[in-house]
C-alpha cells in the first residue's frame, strides 16, 4: 500500500494565541509567507503535475504550522472552501489540519466536517502539566483529554504531535507522556525533538544557562523507546524529527539541540539493532563465529546503520569472525532471521516489542 501523498500548506503561527518558548514556525517550516486561500488551486495543480504517481495514491491537503481552529471563523472557512473545491474535483480525497487541544469544541468540529476535513492533528507536545506550563503552551493535559473525547464522537482521524526534551522534561516525564498517549489511543503520532531556534524564548534561556537541550543520543534513545511503545500498541508513528530544511543548520537558525537531517532513520536503525541483539542472545553466539542477518531488502540501510554504525557495534561487542547480510524478499518487513553455522532463529517484530509493553 502506497503512502498518502500530502500537499502541505503552511500558515506559520496563524491563529496561535500564545507564543511557546520553543516556537518559530517560520524557521521550522522554511516558509516565510503564509499561503493565501486563492493560491490553493494553482498550487495543487502544480504539485500534482510534478507527482506523477498521484492518481494511484490517497491525496490530502494539509494545513500546518499554526492553530487552524483558533483562526477567525471567516478565515477558516475561506481556507476550507478552497480545499473542499479541490476535493469536489476528485483530485484529493482528504483534508487534514493541525491545531491546539484547547481550540476544539462541537461547533468547530461540525464546521470542519461540513467542509470535508478528515484528519485533525493535535499539538499535544507533552502529557505532563509541569512540562506544558514551563513551555508556556497555554493548555493542560485535561484539555487534550477533552479534545480527544470530542474528536472521537466524529468520523475524524486523530493525531498527536509530541515533543521530546521540552523545558522540565525528563526521562520519567517522557515515559509518562508515552503511557498517557497509549491510553488515549490516537490514530497516529508524530515525534519531534526540541530544538533551540533563533528568535525564541528558549534561545534566550539557553544563552542564560536556564535551559539545556537534550543531546542527540539522549533524544534518539527516548525516541526509540517511544517508537517501540507506540509500535507495540499499533499506534503508527508517521514522522520522526523535523523535515530537513536549509535553515535548520548550526550558524543559520539552529542555535542548539538534537537536530539531525536523518533523525528518523537513526531512531529506526537503533530499534532494529536492539531486535538483532535479541536474536544474537537467543543463539548464544560465541566470539569468532560467522553471523548472518536475514531481512527485507528495504531495511538494508537501517540494518547497517549510518556510517556502518550497527555493524561496527556488533563486531566490537560480540567479536564475530564475519557478519553477512542477506536481503530476503519473502521475509515480512519488520521481522528478522539471525543465523550462525549451528542454528537459525526468527525474531518477529511484534514478539520483540513485548519489552515495550507499559500498561
Amino acid at each position: 500500500m502506497k503512502k498518502p501523498l500530502i500537499i502541505p500548506f503552511f500558515i506559520p503561527h496563524a491563529g496561535c494565541p500564545f507564543t511557546c518558548v520553543y516556537c518559530n514556525q517560520w524557521k521550522i517550516s522554511g516558509k516565510e509567507d503564509e499561503i493565501k486561500p486563492e493560491e490553493i488551486e494553482q498550487y495543487v495543480e502544480t504539485y500534482l503535475q510534478k507527482a506523477r504517481s498521484w492518481p494511484d495514491r490517497y491525496v490530502e491537503i494539509a494545513f500546518y504550522g499554526g492553530s487552524f481552529t483558533a483562526l477567525p471563523l471567516e478565515k477558516q472557512v475561506r481556507f476550507l472552501q478552497a480545499a473542499a473545491a479541490q476535493k469536489e474535483k476528485g483530485w484529493i480525497k482528504g483534508i487534514r489540519l493541525s491545531t491546539r487541544p484547547d481550540y476544539i469544541n462541537e461547533d468547530i468540529l461540525e464546521n470542519l466536517l461540513f467542509y470535508g476535513v478528515t484528519t485533525v492533528e493535535l499539538g499535544v507536545q507533552s502529557l505532563v502539566d509541569e512540562v506544558l506550563t514551563k513551555s508556556r503552551r497555554g493548555h493542560c493535559v485535561h484539555d487534550t483529554a477533552r479534545a480527544t473525547r470530542l474528536l472521537r464522537k466524529y468520523p475524524l482521524q486523530v493525531g498527536y504531535q509530541l515533543m521530546l526534551g521540552l523545558p522540565g522534561d525528563s526521562l520519567a516525564s517522557a515515559h509518562l507522556t508515552a503511557q498517557r498517549t497509549v491510553e488515549a489511543k490516537p490514530d497516529f503520532v508524530r515525534i519531534y525533538p526540541t530544538l533551540v531556534l533563533k528568535g525564541t524564548t528558549l534561545a534566550k534561556w539557553y544563552e542564560e544557562d536556564k535551559y539545556t537541550p537534550w543531546s542527540l543520543d539522549m533524544a534518539i534513545q527516548m525516541a526509540v523507546s517511544w517508537l517501540g511503545v507506540f509500535s507495540f500498541y499499533q499506534i503508527p508513528v508517521i514522522r520522526l524529527g523535523l523535515q530537513a530544511v536549509e535553515n535548520l543548520a548550526v550558524e543559520k537558525d539552529l542555535v542548539a539541540g538534537p537536530y539531525h537531517p536523518a533523525f528518523g532513520e537513526l531512531v529506526e536503525s537503533r530499534l532494529l539493532l536492539e531486535q538483532i541483539q535479541v536474536g544474537i542472545g537467543k543463539l548464544q553466539v560465541q566470539a569468532g563465529e560467522v553471523l548472518t542477518i536475514f531481512f527485507q531488502p528495504r531495511l538494508y540501510s537501517q540494518v547497517v546503520g549510518q556510517k556502518k554504525r550497527n555493524l561496527l557495534f556488533l563486531q566490537e561487542k560480540y567479536q564475530f569472525k564475519e557478519i553477512n547480510l542477506k536481503p530476503q524478499e519473502d521475509l515480512a518487513e519488520p521481522d528478522l532471521e539471525i543465523a550462525t553455522a549451528r542454528q537459525r532463529v526468527q525474531i518477529k517484530r511484534q514478539d520483540f516489542l513485548q519489552r515495550y509493553r507499559i500498561i
